[in-house]
């Protein structure tokens, strides 16, 4: 199958493909560096916010906001939404092994593009290595920006290419060879991260994510660099 961020339904069957094995497959195939990206994504937009509402966008198995729920004491309520009913699925079965008890936590199965809560009801929404992979970004930063409350946050975690020519090249020769193969070799779906490869150079700069927020009518606007510009963080406020 060929996958391409125009058909959504190939997406969502892709992610559902590979949702059992994508964290151990991330771990390897990132070095696991992404543990230090999201960490960076927590530390810097979720508990500066300090939200009694939380968003994850694109929450794939929920890595990111069940690893800050489960040092939280005071309860909040999340949303973890996802389009991906596979991803979805794993993020609760990984969410019930946790002691989260004192959270209210909901899984929603919907676009990231139409989020289905109220206006101004979150007080920090975050999106990881999703917003590649959505057709209209904009789209998905607009509905994300009505959903936050004033004064809300949020923080966009994306794989980027590094500035540096030596690195750049570097990371564009493992994302040509390497990853595809390792992919391949740990995933039942060796497709699936070919277009993941694909769909990290093809994205667009981090310059223009930000000119995308500003648009939408994000203030005070951050862009930080992390492990040389392999990921970048946005960080936006209403």
């Amino acid at each position: 199958m060929t996958y391409s961020k125009k058909d959504p339904d190939t997406i969502r069957s892709m992610f559902n493909s590979i949702a059992t094995t994508y964290d151990k497959t991330n771990a390897v195939l990132s070095l696991n560096m992404h543990k230090r990206w999201n960490a960076a994504l927590i530390r810097e937009v979720i508990v500066p916010a300090n939200p009694k509402v939380l968003l994850d966008l694109c929450c794939g198995t929920g890595a990111i906001s069940l690893e800050y729920l489960r040092k939280v004491n005071s309860p909040i309520k999340a949303y973890l939404l996802d389009f991906s009913e596979g991803m979805l699925t794993h993020a609760k079965h990984q969410s019930a092994k946790m002691p989260l008890t004192h959270h209210d936590i909901s899984f929603l199965q919907a676009d990231a593009q139409q989020i289905p809560l109220l206006n101004n009801q979150v007080d920090c929404a975050v999106i990881a290595y999703g917003i590649r992979n959505i057709k209209n970004p904009q789209q998905c930063i607009q509905d994300a920006y009505r959903v936050l409350q004033p004064g809300g946050t949020l923080g966009i975690l994306e794989l980027t290419q590094p500035e540096n020519p030596l690195l750049r090249f570097g990371h564009h020769l493992y994302l040509r060879t390497m990853l595809p193969l390792l992919g391949k070799c740990l995933s039942s779906n060796g497709e699936a991260y070919q277009y993941l490869c694909k769909s990290i150079p093809e994205f667009i700069h981090p310059k223009e994510l930000q000119r995308l927020m500003s648009e939408v009518g994000f203030q005070t606007i951050q862009r930080k660099s992390l492990s040389g510009g392999i990921a970048t963080l946005v960080i936006g406020k209403k």
